[in-house]
């Protein structure tokens, strides 16, 4: 009975491993034959859209320019925070010198 078994999952096996290999030489041909047409590879995984070729939303630059606002606002906040923590404490506990 478990032998059986076995040799069942075994088939089911060499069945999807065969199936595989399969659809990858059918992918392998597909691809093969959109280069032989002229279609780079950067094309395949463009959008179709036509109105859309040729425009980019958000560009480099642009991004930069958000990433150092973003760092500028996290510094500035920092610096603000720290700023007050310091006058805070030296209010809590103030140095007195006695060395007059």
């Amino acid at each position: 009975m478990a032998s059986e078994r076995q040799s069942e999952v075994s088939e089911d096996m060499l069945e999807s491993i065969d199936e595989l290999k399969e659809r990858l030489s059918s992918m392998k041909k597909m691809m093969e034959e959109r280069k032989a047409a002229g279609a780079a590879t950067k094309d395949l995984f463009q959008g179709q859209a036509k109105s859309l070729h040729g425009t980019n939303m958000i560009d480099a630059n642009f991004l930069s320019f958000v990433f150092g606002g973003s760092l500028i606002v996290i510094l500035s906040v920092s610096i603000y925070a720290f700023y007050n923590l310091y006058h805070a404490v030296l209010k809590k506990f103030p140095s007195t010198h006695t060395e007059l």
